[in-house]
């Protein structure tokens, strides 16, 4: 009986094993920001990698949570708790992650209007080395556009389009993006904000026109550097913005 008294080697694993993946998932975005790995590797396979060993963890842990609420191996209990709850944390993070991804189109180049989507001047310079380019491809992104996000639609604001474009640009502020430019006479602000977690930088450019004396058209095109699908990040942006800049909500 005295083996009884020590953790088995699977209860072991499960807690070791379930620590292992959340540092793994956890490590994924630092790894990114210090350059230790590209965005394949910080987004697909350290998360992967941590997916696997969780789910492994977990079902050790779950075959040992059987054993000792059957009465034996009462050293188990601490580790294959904490194991399994640990894993199972680390795959429902993964799985919430997969289920974004599977709601949203695997785009990166989201704009009000995909006609004659607003174009990037001062921000070229910054994505020289950039994955992703600035071309617009029309006949690909705009049936995405209409079937996923057609909520997303140029902004029609009856007021003075000078002061259209001054509230815009503290709308740009009080999101805490990095402005690039303003220029009032062509109606254009850029700007780029980065993600909270692996700080991928995503470029706006605002396009403000006027459509009389009392009345101007925004329209915002939101673009990221890096990565094939942004997750949806862009068009919640647009919306937080168009939401911010409307006067309607501020009734």
């Amino acid at each position: 009986m005295t083996e009884h008294l020590q953790p088995s080697w699977w209860a072991r694993f499960s807690l070791v094993g379930a620590v292992f993946a959340a540092v793994l998932l956890g490590l994924a975005p630092l790894a990114y920001r210090l350059g230790l790995a590209g965005v394949q590797g910080a987004v697909l396979m350290l998360p992967a990698m941590a997916s696997v060993l969780a789910f492994l963890a977990f079902l050790f842990g779950l075959f040992g949570f059987v054993l000792w609420l059957r009465g034996g191996r009462p050293a188990d209990r601490l580790h294959v708790l904490v194991g399994s709850a640990l894993s199972l944390a680390v795959l429902l993070q993964m799985g919430g992650q997969f289920a974004l991804a599977q709601s949203v189109p695997a785009i990166h180049d989201i704009s009000t209007d995909t006609v004659d989507p607003p174009a990037f001047v001062a921000v070229v310079p910054l994505r020289a080395s950039a994955p992703n380019g600035l071309d617009y491809d029309r006949e690909a992104l705009a049936p995405l556009m209409a079937e996923h996000y057609a909520d997303l639609k140029p902004l029609v604001i009856d007021a003075d389009p000078a002061a259209v474009f001054s509230r815009a640009e503290a709308v740009v502020a009080a999101q805490g993006w990095t402005l690039v430019a303003s220029d009032p006479a062509a109606g254009l602000i850029e700007a780029y904000d980065q993600t909270a977690l692996y700080g991928f930088i995503d470029d706006v450019v605002i396009r403000i026109r006027a459509l009389g004396p009392r009345q101007a058209q925004v329209d915002v095109r939101s673009v990221s550097r890096v990565g094939q699908s942004d997750l949806g990040a862009n068009a919640a942006r647009i919306r937080a913005f168009l939401a911010a800049l409307d006067p309607k909500n501020s009734r």
